[in-house]
């Protein structure tokens, strides 16, 4: 399994940023899937799991080392030694505890402070869960920089089992955990920075060449760029609501799951894609939700994250490998079709966006930067006020170390928005996770009630 896992060891421009984002409670980085399962797991069995999906997915075994110059790349590192044990908890709720009290937990769990000089991931076991699918559940956090949703689903292949009593896979040889030296970091910066530099003064020359021989051409396709970038990461994309323009740092979990063959079955019928669907009912949920607060809107800004994987293989597993987009939640639209068809319009045409690769561009210099040009370009994501995200899983109910994984909640980071609403699909059960900021949403209890309606509308409407 692990022969098709590709680790760099430097850090790419999209994680640099979230980890030096870190810096600011207010841009944290942390995701979490919060997993009930069927029965209580073999401890030792789950901590002998972490120890080989360590050896296979060694992000869950290294530290970022800083550049050792500020052109210099930051480097992923084995830690010398490595005990799953320091990265794990085992505790249990109090008698009565509710599911709300289970997401508490798990939220006060995303959102404390990490250590950057540990593997950037923790683990708890939790007993005594109240939930109408199991009486145990497991959670795990992990910052964003090791992965994003399509890389964590890739992590968890390394931990899960795909039956209750699988045969252990062999475990393979930990990463070489010797720390290289200053110089030895340094050669292979200038190693590693020919080629970008290459590359840097290739696209500069031909841009040059073309201003000389082509002004006119040449002006048009650096309008046209500029422009794409304004509207990929632009602050005037749309209007904020003036409901959900409070910001905060108390935090708070929803979460809720439903069948996924009638909605799946409903967007066929209606020619939709899973996307078009899931952001037809986030912004269905968010109109009734604006309505019901007597707070109508035309647009709400929405930022969601592209996958610009290519399925190369050498491509890498663990790290960011999406563009974030910003669009424009048509909220005066009634019409379900309208809104559907507006949506798939924007991503479509934002998959076209010669700015999509930003990211990669900005790959030699996001190092070398100085923290405020960072803390800009985090705080230029947040000019939103809703993010979602919506990852695919596995076909079939994985397991964790004997015990089946009935369901598994996904909570993305809140970085400075009003509410990051994400939908992850696995074994025909759609689950939504959605982590707010309480004094934008001053309702939740209604949000997730709007919501829910959104989802069942879309059903009702396909059959």
């Amino acid at each position: 399994m692990s022969d098709s896992f590709q680790f760099d060891d430097r850090l790419g421009a999209l994680d640099e940023i979230m980890l030096r984002a870190e810096s600011n409670p207010r841009t944290r980085n942390w995701v979490l899937s919060l997993i009930i399962l069927d029965k209580k797991p073999n401890t030792a069995r789950l901590l002998e799991q972490f120890e080989r999906a360590s050896r296979e997915f060694v992000r869950l075994r290294q530290v970022v080392v800083p550049a050792p110059t500020p052109l210099g790349y930051a480097r992923w590192q084995a830690v010398e030694r490595f005990d799953p044990k320091e990265h794990f908890e085992h505790l249990a709720l109090p008698r009565g505890s509710s599911f709300d009290d289970l997401l508490q937990l798990a939220c006060n769990f995303i959102n404390k402070p990490g250590d950057l000089t540990r593997p950037l991931w923790e683990a708890m076991l939790i007993d005594n869960v109240k939930h109408p699918e199991g009486k145990c559940a497991f959670m795990m956090r992990m910052h964003h920089a090791i992965a994003d949703g399509m890389g964590a689903v890739q992590l968890f292949l390394s931990l899960f089992d795909t039956h209750a009593d699988a045969e252990p896979r062999e475990f393979l040889e930990p990463p070489h955990a010797k720390p290289m030296s200053w110089l030895a970091r340094a050669s292979a910066d200038v190693r590693d920075s020919l080629p970008d530099a290459k590359q840097l003064a290739s696209r500069a020359a031909k841009v040059a060449l073309a201003h000389v021989t082509s002004p006119l051409s040449q002006w048009r396709e650096d309008k046209a760029l500029l422009d794409s970038i304004q509207r990929l990461y632009g602050s005037e994309s749309a209007p904020g609501s003036p409901l959900l323009a409070e910001r905060s740092m108390s935090r708070q979990f929803l979460a809720w799951d439903f069948p996924f063959p009638p909605f799946k079955q409903a967007l066929k019928n209606l020619g939709w894609s899973v996307n078009d669907g899931y952001l037809t009912a986030v912004t269905l949920g968010l109109k009734r939700y604006h309505e019901a607060l007597h707070c109508p809107v035309d647009t709400l800004p929405l930022t969601i994250p592209v996958n610009v994987r290519r399925g190369g293989e050498g491509e890498q597993a663990a790290g960011n490998h999406i563009a974030p987009v910003k669009l424009k939640l048509p909220m005066h639209l009634d019409d379900p079709h309208e809104i559907a068809a507006d949506i798939g319009d924007k991503v479509r045409s934002a998959l076209q966006e010669p700015a999509l690769g930003l990211m990669s561009w900005l790959a030699p210099t996001i190092k070398g930067a100085p923290q405020f040009v960072v803390d800009k370009i985090a705080d230029s994501m947040a000019e939103v006020d809703i993010q979602a995200s919506n990852v695919p899983g596995y076909p079939f109910a994985p397991y964790l170390a004997g015990s089946k994984i009935v369901r598994s909640y996904p909570f993305a980071p809140l970085p400075g928005v009003a509410a990051m609403v994400a939908l992850y699909t696995q074994n025909n059960v759609a689950q939504v996770g959605i982590q707010l900021d309480k004094a934008a949403i001053e309702e939740p209890k209604r949000l997730q009630d709007c919501l829910t309606a959104a989802f069942e509308e879309i059903i009702s409407l396909g059959a």
